[in-house]
C-alpha cells in the first residue's frame, strides 16, 4: 500500500493543509485545526502561536504526537519527547510517516515565526 500525503496552500492565502492516512490537520486564519477519523469524533483547535506537538517514540514502529498549548510564546512548534505525559489529544502515527509530519510542522514553524527543535 503507498503513501499518499498531502501539502496544500504552502504558499498562498489558502489553508496550510496535511493530510495522511486517518489524520487532517489544517491551518487558516492563523488557526491550527486536527481532525482524526476514529470512532471518537473529536477535533483540537488552536492558535497557531500556541500550538505545541511533541513526538513520543514507542516500540512496534508507533510514534505519538501529543497536542498542547505551549507555555512560553518561543517554545518550539515541534520536540522530541522521552515522556508519555499527555496534553490535550495524542494521535498515534507510524514511525515511517514521522518525517511527513515533521515537515509539515517545521512550515508552521516558519509561518509562525517560531523554533522547530532538532
Amino acid at each position: 500500500m503507498g503513501v499518499s500525503v498531502i501539502f496544500t496552500g504552502m504558499d498562498s492565502v489558502e489553508p496550510k493543509v496535511f493530510e495522511l492516512d486517518r489524520v487532517h490537520m489544517q491551518v487558516d486564519h492563523g488557526i491550527f485545526e486536527l481532525f482524526r477519523r476514529n470512532r471518537i469524533i473529536g477535533s483540537y483547535r488552536t492558535p497557531l502561536r500556541w500550538l505545541k506537538v511533541r513526538a513520543e517514540a514507542r516500540r512496534g514502529g508507533v510514534t505519538r504526537l501529543h497536542f498542547g498549548n505551549v507555555e512560553q510564546l518561543d517554545e518550539p512548534i515541534y520536540a522530541s519527547t522521552t515522556s508519555s505525559k499527555r496534553l490535550l489529544v495524542t494521535v498515534e502515527i507510524a514511525t515511517a510517516d514521522e518525517p511527513f509530519y515533521r515537515a509539515y510542522f517545521t512550515e508552521l514553524a516558519h509561518l509562525s515565526d517560531r523554533p522547530i527543535a532538532s
